[in-house]
């Protein structure tokens, strides 16, 4: 079922990938195009969003709620998604506001498969 929350992430226009990961690093499921190696992406995510936690709640802006990477050519998004994280690989030219609202909503469905 993940796999199909991912599969309609998928869909939106200028989202090129995307990928459940545990804490740990570890991926839980995947859509990525085999460029892109996911199993590079899910342990980088991971150590990312950890660090990006960390330093929120530094800052004391309590809890984290997304990390952007932005570069030349694309982005890369990531949410709290429970006890995993969810990643989305786009391009440059993306809807943020679209892309940000969608993974709010297959970020919560991704909590509930995941508690099963």
């Amino acid at each position: 079922m993940i796999g199909r929350v991912l599969k309609d992430l998928g869909r939106i226009q200028g989202v090129s990938g995307s990928l459940v990961v545990g804490k740990d690093g570890l991926i839980i499921e995947r859509d990525v195009s085999s460029d892109i190696d996911s199993e590079l992406v899910g342990a980088m995510s991971s150590a990312v969003f950890g660090t990006a936690e960390r330093s929120s709640e530094e800052m004391k802006h309590e809890k984290l709620q997304q990390v952007m990477i932005e570069g030349n050519k694309g982005k890369t998004l990531m949410i709290d998604s429970g006890d995993a994280i969810l990643a989305v690989i786009t391009d440059t030219n993306i809807n943020l506001g679209l892309i940000r609202l969608e993974m709010k909503r297959s970020s919560d469905r991704i909590v509930e498969l995941i508690k099963g």
